[in-house]
């Protein structure tokens, strides 16, 4: 018996950690997107050509949308595994979450 809750224990400490990560590597693309912005602005006060802004925002959007989506996808993840009660997003609510993305 302590076996079987040393490894459940285990197994809940890595799906804590996998979305630690998630989180962690949301946070990184964010930031990342942010400078990303920050150029496209300074593109504009410069007057780059369209094409050049309009690809920078397009990497923007593209990281804004996959950390969002990791984000997401870390708490499905551990909505699914939960057995409590108190989980903090249906999968209702998750779907609609999902669907703001488009």
């Amino acid at each position: 018996m302590a076996k079987s809750q040393s490894t459940r224990t285990s197994a809940t400490t890595r799906k804590k950690s996998s979305t630690q990560d998630s989180v962690l590597a949301s946070r990184t693309r964010l930031r990342r997107a942010s400078g990303q912005l920050t150029a496209v602005i300074r593109m504009i006060d410069e007057g780059k050509s369209c094409d050049q802004i309009i690809t920078q925002l397009a990497a923007v959007n593209k990281a804004i949308n996959a950390a969002a989506f990791t984000i997401i996808a870390a708490n499905l993840e551990e909505c699914l595994t939960s057995r409590s009660r108190d989980n903090k997003y249906t999968s209702e609510q998750l779907q609609k979450l999902f669907l703001t993305l488009n």
